[in-house]
C-alpha cells in the first residue's frame, strides 16, 4: 500500500480502503479504479492524498491516442475513440459502486465511436496495429461491439439488427466488471479454480444486462452465450447448433478475432491475417458459423493491402494482393520481390507493424 497525491497521476489507480467525507459519508468503496472524474470529485471535497493498492491497473487512454496518432491523419476520429475509451472505462466501473447505469447511456457512448470506425477504415485498421495491454478490457468492448456492428452488415441485415448487434457486443463482457482484478488482470496462466471465475462472467453479465433499464432478454442472452460453440464445447450451457443464437454466433466470432489481434496482459497480439487463419480453421472444425467467418475473413483481408507486415522469419513485408481463393495467405512484397503465401507455406504474417 502507498499514499498518492489526488492528481491525474492517480488515475488507473486502486484504494486500498474505503474513503469517506469529513461528514461520514461513504464516498468511494474499497478497490475503486479511480478515473478521472474521481479525482475532481475529490478535490472538491479537500480530499488531497489517498492510500492506494501497489497493483497492475488499466490505465487511460494517453498511450493508445499517441499511438493512433502516429499511424492515421484523422485525428478527429482517433480523439472520438479515446474519449470513448475513457467514457468506458467510467460507466463500466460505476457497477463497482452499485450504479446501474441505463441502456441509453451505454448506446450514447458506443454509437458515436461506431460511426466514425466504419467509415474511417483508416483508424479501424490501426486498432490492430496498437501495442501494449493497457486498457484491454475496455479496448475490448468498444472494438468488438465495432466488429460485430461491421459482420452484421456484411450479412446485409437491417439497420435496426446492426444497431443492435453493436450495443451487444459492445456489452458482451460488462460480467467481468465482478471478477476480481487478481484474476482478471493475472500475467499468467489461470488455475483451473480461477478459470471457473473468470467463467462466471458470462452468467454475471447476463444478470447486469437484464437488470439494466431499457434492456431486453435478447441482449441480455448474447452476453450468457457469446463463449458457446457449435459443437457443444463452449459455456456456460453447452449448446449447440441452432440452439445458439444467430447473433450469439456473430459475437462469438467477432470476440475470438478481437482477443487474437490484441495484446493482452499474458501474451502478444499476433496478426490479422493469422486470426482470420485461427477463425477459419475453428470454422472448418465447427466450432465457429463457416458462413460468417467466410465472409469477415475476406473483408479484413482486403482492409490491409497495402500495409507493411513482419514475417514469421522477422522480415518486413508489404501486403499487395489478397488472393481469393485463400485470403488469409495473401501476396506481398519482399525487399523488390514478390513472394506468393499459397506457395511458402512455411511462412506466415506474424504481426502488422504500420
Amino acid at each position: 500500500m502507498s499514499y498518492m497525491p489526488v492528481n491525474g497521476s492517480l488515475v488507473g489507480r486502486v484504494l486500498a480502503s474505503d474513503l469517506f467525507t469529513k461528514n461520514g459519508i461513504l464516498l468511494l468503496p474499497q478497490d475503486t479504479v479511480i478515473t478521472a472524474t474521481h479525482v475532481h470529485i475529490l478535490q472538491k471535497q479537500s480530499i488531497w492524498e489517498v492510500e492506494v493498492q501497489d497493483v497492475w491497473t488499466e490505465g487511460t487512454g494517453e498511450d493508445i491516442s499517441s499511438q493512433l496518432v502516429e499511424m492515421t491523419a484523422d485525428a478527429s476520429a482517433v480523439a472520438v475513440y479515446v474519449e470513448a475509451l475513457d467514457k468506458t472505462r467510467e460507466i463500466f466501473e460505476q457497477t463497482f459502486q452499485d450504479v446501474k447505469p441505463r441502456l441509453e447511456q451505454f448506446s450514447e457512448i458506443f454509437c458515436n465511436v461506431a460511426g466514425h470506425a466504419l467509415k474511417q477504415k483508416g483508424l479501424f485498421r490501426s486498432l490492430y496495429f496498437l501495442e501494449g495491454a493497457d486498457s484491454y478490457t475496455y479496448r475490448h468492448s468498444l472494438n468488438v461491439g465495432i466488429l460485430c456492428s461491421l459482420i452484421a452488415s456484411l450479412l446485409k441485415w437491417d439497420e435496426d439488427r446492426v444497431s443492435f448487434m453493436g450495443t451487444a457486443g459492445f456489452l458482451h463482457d460488462l460480467g467481468k466488471m465482478r471478477i476480481p482484478k487478481e484474476i482478471l488482470l493475472k500475467p499468467g496462466k489461470l488455475s483451473e479454480e480461477e478459470f471457473a471465475i473468470m467463467r462466471q462472467h458470462t452468467v454475471y453479465g447476463y444478470e447486469m444486462i437484464r437488470a439494466m433499464e431499457g434492456s431486453s432478454e435478447e441482449l441480455a442472452l448474447c452476453a450468457l452465450l457469446h463463449h458457446e460453440r457449435l459443437d457443444g464445447t463452449g459455456y456456460p450451457q453447452q449448446r449447440k447448433g441452432d440452439d445458439i443464437p444467430i447473433e450469439c454466433q456473430v459475437l462469438a466470432v467477432a470476440d475470438m478475432f478481437d482477443a487474437i489481434c490484441s495484446d493482452r496482459v499474458y501474451k502478444d497480439r499476433t496478426s490479422p491475417f493469422e486470426a482470420a487463419q485461427h477463425l477459419w480453421k475453428e470454422a472448418c472444425n465447427g466450432t465457429l458459423n463457416i458462413e460468417i467467418v467466410a465472409q469477415f475473413v475476406r473483408y479484413i483481408a482486403l482492409l490491409y493491402v497495402g500495409a507493411k507486415a513482419r514475417l514469421s522469419t522477422g522480415e518486413e513485408v508489404e501486403v499487395i494482393l489478397i488472393n481469393q481463393d485463400e485470403p488469409m495467405r495473401p501476396l506481398v512484397r519482399r525487399s523488390g520481390e514478390f513472394l506468393d503465401l499459397r506457395l511458402e507455406r512455411k511462412l506466415t504474417i506474424e504481426k502488422m507493424i504500420g
